[in-house]
């Protein structure tokens, strides 16, 4: 057996066509198989059932080795496979004396991203998974060292031409260069070579906005968003919160590490925030009555779901929070999300945990708090993240200003 079919393995999968059960090839792109698709007398075809099969050759002999029946499991055998592969005949021909083999994209790419599994949070490595899948799929390179700066600027021009924003595609080739010079490649990017990103403005909500949203939430919502708004906490912070982060006498709460969770701080920065005496009050009254969970905030029980809920983070606070803007009327009625309209339904772009945070943030600055300290409370590792507010706020505050104008006074006149 030559040293190129020793190196391959190949994704199968075993369904049912017709009366019968047949193995039926994965449909591949670039190199990489996508086991969402299958190949059936030669026509690529959606499939959902069935089992999938590795098979690859040992010591001369074909093996066909089980690997799940979900496209996850299949594409995580197929990466781990060939990663091993690679590592295997790459020693073999090092012990010759021969020129190392180069590692392959695909096994840089996936080492890089089970190292990220085992340091970084859950939501850093699904994402990290995602921009490397779109990078596979985009880039005409097999071997790490064939990966230059021309293949770097192609990526760019295909994301631009797929109607991505410039802050998407840079983020997914970052994340690429991370992966590939960390096996080894040597990839000169010159100065100008990153497109131009506009830094969005920071969104926020307005009273009149959360005077109607608290309106519309029964008391266990309201608590919730209330926690959202006094803490400027991200999502994780919030759903894994327990009552041992809730000092009532101190008026804080923490943000730590919780293993139970699999929750890890971002940029592992624990820390305490004050927050509100009204707020404790609300908290402390919950927690006399609830009784059956170490969190504040866990998922709800289903009606029909007996195993659903309990002690488990709740993972749905977005839908909730679209779904109580829609029943508060909030919606903006103009957006939509794929084939849904948030004119008849609870899909608004408009309502997001992540504005929460940013109305925190802003409301701190504009009652003096300094942008040092909102540094901490937010938990942000640069200072220069923080500073994003103050030109949000340099904005708004310019606001009575203008009406106070020779302009403004100009329109009145003029009307």
């Amino acid at each position: 057996m030559d040293s190129t079919n020793s190196s391959r393995a190949n994704l199968k999968k075993y369904i049912k066509i017709g009366r019968k059960w047949r193995f039926v090839p994965v449909h591949k792109q670039n190199g990489l198989p996508y086991p969402g698709t299958v190949i059936i007398d030669g026509k690529p075809v959606r499939s959902n059932a069935g089992t999938f099969y590795l098979e690859y050759y040992e010591d001369g002999r074909r093996v066909q080795k089980p690997v799940g029946q979900s496209p996850r499991e299949a594409k995580d055998a197929w990466y781990a496979k060939m990663s091993l592969q690679c590592s295997k005949h790459t020693s073999e021909r090092v012990e010759e004396n021969q020129p190392p083999e180069l590692a392959t994209v695909a096994s840089a790419f996936y080492r890089f991203v089970e190292e990220a599994r085992a340091t970084k949070e859950d939501s850093t490595y699904r994402a990290y998974r995602r921009d490397l899948e779109w990078v596979e799929a985009n880039l005409e390179r097999n071997l790490t060292t064939q990966v230059g700066r021309d293949d770097i600027l192609r990526l760019l021009t295909k994301g631009r031409d797929s109607g991505l924003n410039a802050k998407t595609v840079t983020r997914r080739l970052i994340v690429a260069l991370m992966a590939l010079r960390s096996s080894g490649a040597v990839i000169t990017l010159k100065r100008g070579d990153w497109p131009k990103v506009t830094e969005k403005s920071v969104e926020t909500y307005h009273e009149r906005e959360l005077l109607k949203f608290f309106a519309a939430c029964e008391p266990v919502e309201k608590l919730l968003f209330q926690t959202f708004l006094c803490t400027g906490f991200r999502k994780r912070e919030v759903n894994t919160l327990t009552w041992n982060d809730v000092d009532l006498r101190q008026r804080t709460i923490r943000v730590q590490a919780k293993p139970k969770y699999k929750f890890k701080p971002k940029n592992h920065e624990e820390r305490s925030v004050p927050i509100p005496t009204s707020l404790i009050r609300v908290l402390s009254a919950r927690k006399r009555s609830q009784k059956e969970s170490d969190l504040i905030f866990p998922t709800p029980p289903h009606p029909k779901r007996p195993e659903y809920g309990g002690d488990k983070p709740d993972e749905h606070h977005l839908e909730l929070c679209k779904r109580i803007a829609w029943r508060a009327r909030l919606n903006c009625r103009r957006c939509s999300s794929g084939a849904r309209s948030c004119a008849r339904g609870p899909c608004c772009e408009g309502w997001t945990l992540h504005k929460w945070r940013h109305t925190y943030a802003t409301n701190m600055l504009r009652s003096n708090v300094d942008i040092k300290s909102l540094q901490i409370l937010l938990g942000h590792k640069n200072l220069a993240t923080t500073e994003r507010y103050l030109r949000s706020l340099g904005v708004l505050d310019l606001r009575g200003k203008i009406e106070k104008s020779n302009i403004a006074d100009w329109i009145k006149t003029k009307r």
